[in-house]
């Protein structure tokens, strides 16, 4: 049931064009500013879901003071999430590894 709610709110952000897939969060420092700078030019300025692989100590702290952002890792996915976030903002990693995770999910049941 969750696996199919899941994968229910991706295809649904997929379609509607609010789901993206870039290289990496690379920031220098941590600061607020660059985070929001970022997110105005991917053009997801309202509510964002940043979806990370690994640790990134610099994008988690500048992340965490912006209202309607959450950054989440790759395990900590969960359709309301999704669905309470206008965009999702995957990493090439992150999204390999969903959609490993998700397979794997599937070939279970």
């Amino acid at each position: 049931m969750v696996l199919g709610a899941l994968k229910s709110a991706l295809s649904a952000k997929l379609r509607d064009g609010e789901l993206r897939v870039i290289d990496a969060f690379g920031f220098n420092e941590p600061k607020s500013k660059q985070v929001r700078l970022a997110l105005n030019t991917l053009e997801a300025a309202k509510t964002a879901l940043l979806v990370e692989a690994g640790e990134n100590k610099n994008l988690a702290l500048g992340s965490r003071n912006l209202q309607g952002v959450k950054l989440v890792g790759t395990k900590d996915v969960t359709a309301y999430d999704l669905l309470a976030h206008k965009h999702v903002l995957l990493t090439k990693a992150a999204a390999e590894k969903l959609s490993a995770a998700l397979a794997a999910k599937e070939q279970a049941e």
